[in-house]
C-alpha cells in the first residue's frame, strides 16, 4: 500500500523503513530494485529506542515534506512524534485494525499520540473508524478504504493459471493467501479441509508456521491434497487457478487479500474478523465465524457445489477503486493549489 500510494500519488515521496535498512530490504523483496522508489531504512534495534525519534526529525527536517503518513502502532510512535518536532504541517496515521488495542501498551501509544500530536486517523473501514473515535476522541478520524488494482487483479483464463502453477485441471481447488502466522489461521482452515472431501488446498505464502502446518497436514491425512507455494508477488496470477479462496483469520482489519481473490471473480469464504465484512461482495462471497472448521467447512462445500451466480468483481471496482482512494488521499497529504 505504501509503495502503490508512493508512485501515485505524485511529487517527490519517501518511504521509510523504521527496522531494515536498505541492503536488508533489498534482498528480502529483490523487486523493490525494480520500483521508482526512494528508500530509507533505520535499521531500528529490538525494543524502545528513543533516539530513533531524533534521527527520523532530523531527516524529516531536511526532507522539509508537507505530510507524514505511518502505518501501524510503532511508526506512529515514533514518526508522529519525529513528525510533530520537524515542523511537518500534517501528521496523518492509517490503522488497519484495532484489534492490538487489546495490549495496554498499544492502547497508552495511542492516548499519548491523541493528547499531544493530534494526528489525522485514516481508518480503513467503518468499524475501526468506530473504535478510533473512541480510543483517540481528541483526533480528526475519516475513513479512506483500501483499494485494489482491478487492472492487474482481472478474471483470466483458469486453464492457463493452473497450468503455470502445474496444478491439475479438473480438480476443485480452494486457495488462501497470507503469512502463515497463527494470526492468519490456516490451522483452522486444514481443520476444515479435513472435511471436505476431493478438494485441493493451495496456501500461497510462507512463514514461521509452515512446518507445523505440513506436520499438521500429514496428520490430518491431508498431504497429497496441501500444496505449499511458498511466497507469491504474481498473486494475479495464482488466484485465477482457484474455484474459490478463504480467509481464515484469527484477527484482521480489511485485508488486501479479499479484494484481490474477488477483483479475479473468485468468491470468498472468510471469517467473520475486524472489518472483513465490509469487504465481502454480497450473494457471491460467504462470512463464518472465527475458529469454527465446521462452519467453514460447509460454506467451502456449499460455494464448491453451487457457485455463485454474482460476480464479486463488480463490488470490488464499485467500492475499492484505486481512484476512489487516491483522490482522498492527496486530498489529505498534499498541499493545496495555491
Amino acid at each position: 500500500m505504501a509503495i502503490d500510494l508512493s508512485s501515485r500519488l505524485g511529487g517527490d515521496n519517501a518511504i521509510f523503513s523504521l527496522e531494515m535498512s536498505e541492503a536488508e530490504m533489498a534482498e528480502r523483496w529483490p523487486w523493490l530494485a525494480t520500483q521508482p522508489l526512494n528508500l530509507v531504512g533505520f535499521s531500528k534495534k529490538s525494543g524502545i529506542e528513543p533516539t530513533l525519534i531524533l534521527r527520523l526529525a532530523k531527516q524529516l527536517k531536511a526532507w522539509a515534506p508537507y505530510a507524514v503518513l505511518t502505518h501501524h502502532i510503532g511508526p506512529m510512535f515514533y514518526g508522529c512524534i519525529a513528525a510533530r518536532l520537524a515542523g511537518v504541517p500534517v501528521i496523518a496515521h492509517v490503522e488497519h485494525d484495532v484489534w492490538h488495542y487489546g495490549e495496554r501498551n498499544d492502547r497508552r501509544i495511542a492516548r499519548l499520540m491523541d493528547t499531544f500530536v493530534h494526528p489525522h486517523v485514516v481508518a480503513v473501514s467503518d468499524t475501526v473508524a468506530e473504535a478510533m473515535r473512541k480510543l483517540m476522541p481528541s483526533s480528526q478520524v475519516s475513513v479512506i478504504r483500501n483499494a485494489v488494482d482491478t487492472e492487474r487483479f482481472s478474471p483470466s483464463d483458469r486453464t492457463a493459471a493452473r497450468a503455470r502453477l502445474g496444478l491439475p485441471q479438473d480438480a476443485r481447488i480452494v486457495g488462501a493467501a497470507g503469512r502463515l502466522e497463527d494470526v492468519k489461521g490456516q490451522d483452522v482452515l486444514l481443520e476444515a479441509m479435513a472435511q471436505v472431501p476431493d478438494a485441493l488446498l493451495v496456501l500461497a505464502g510462507d512463514g514461521s508456521k509452515r512446518g507445523a502446518l505440513e506436520a499438521q497436514a500429514a496428520r490430518l491425512g491431508l498431504a497429497d491434497r496441501v500444496i505449499f507455494l511458498g511466497y507469491r508477488s504474481d498473486m494475479e496470477t495464482v488466484y485465477p487457478a482457484f474455484d474459490l479462496a478463504v480467509l481464515p483469520s484469527r484477527n484482521e482489519g480489511l485485508p488486501l487479500s479479499v479484494l484481490e481473490a474477488q477483483a479475479c471473480d473468485i468468491p470468498m469464504v472468510a471469517t467473520d474478523v475486524g472489518s472483513v465484512r465490509e469487504g465481502l461482495a454480497p450473494g457471491a462471497s460467504r462470512l463464518v465465524p472465527s475458529l469454527d472448521p465446521a462452519a467453514m467447512a460447509a460454506a467451502i462445500t456449499d460455494l464448491l457445489a453451487h457457485p455463485p451466480g454474482t460476480r464479486p468483481r463488480a463490488f470490488v471496482t464499485e467500492h475499492f477503486s484505486w481512484e476512489r482512494m487516491v483522490t482522498a488521499y492527496r486530498r489529505l497529504l498534499t498541499p493545496p493549489v495555491s
